[in-house]
């Protein structure tokens, strides 16, 4: 992989030059999320892919327009996208294939996306190793071995020790393939 940039939050990682991997950016309160919706808006990120469920955590999508318009950047520029799965669990083949051809489509605008579930773990990682697989060549032994080595340099790496999280979504990266393969 290409060098890539500083991480704008201790809890992320790149996993390509325009993708970052991340826990849910928003929290209880405004001034708990503004730091770090700031620091992702600073960093370039301009798609946001937020794979928790509706109920599951307090909305940011306003917030993070708020927060564009405060940085001098145009809030329509700023697109959020959910595609909800449930903690802990696999996406549904509409769910996996609408994230990869969300995600495809931003890079290849050239534009910086966050993926994130809640912990930035497991739904992150399944989506994460998957989309090394379809767009970048890897195979799902070599995507989970990437982001087995950048998980190391995630803050939270003593607590939750590897992502995905399950087995079930280890299996899931290890044999994806490409869609049209």
């Amino acid at each position: 992989m290409p060098q890539l940039p500083p991480r704008p939050l201790p809890n992320s990682y790149w996993a390509t030059p325009t993708l970052l991997a991340c826990e849910y950016p928003g929290a209880p309160t405004p001034a708990e999320a503004i730091p770090k919706l700031d620091a992702l808006l600073e960093a370039g990120i301009r798609d946001f892919y937020d794979l928790t469920e509706p109920s599951e955590l307090v909305p940011y999508e306003a917030l993070l327009h708020e927060r564009a318009a405060h940085a001098g950047l145009n809030p329509a520029d700023i697109r959020y996208h959910r595609l909800p799965i449930r903690d802990l669990d696999l996406p549904s083949a509409q769910c996996l294939q609408d994230a990869l051809a969300g995600l495809a489509a931003s890079a290849a605008a050239g534009r910086r996306a966050a993926v994130h579930c809640w912990g930035g773990i497991g739904r992150t990682g399944t989506v994460v190793g998957c989309h090394l697989v379809q767009a970048h060549g890897l195979s799902g032994a070599e995507a989970l071995a990437y982001i087995a080595h950048e998980w190391q340099t995630v803050a939270k790496r003593d607590r939750a020790p590897r992502s995905p999280e399950t087995d079930a979504q280890l299996a899931f990266v290890r044999s994806y393939r490409p869609v049209g393969q």
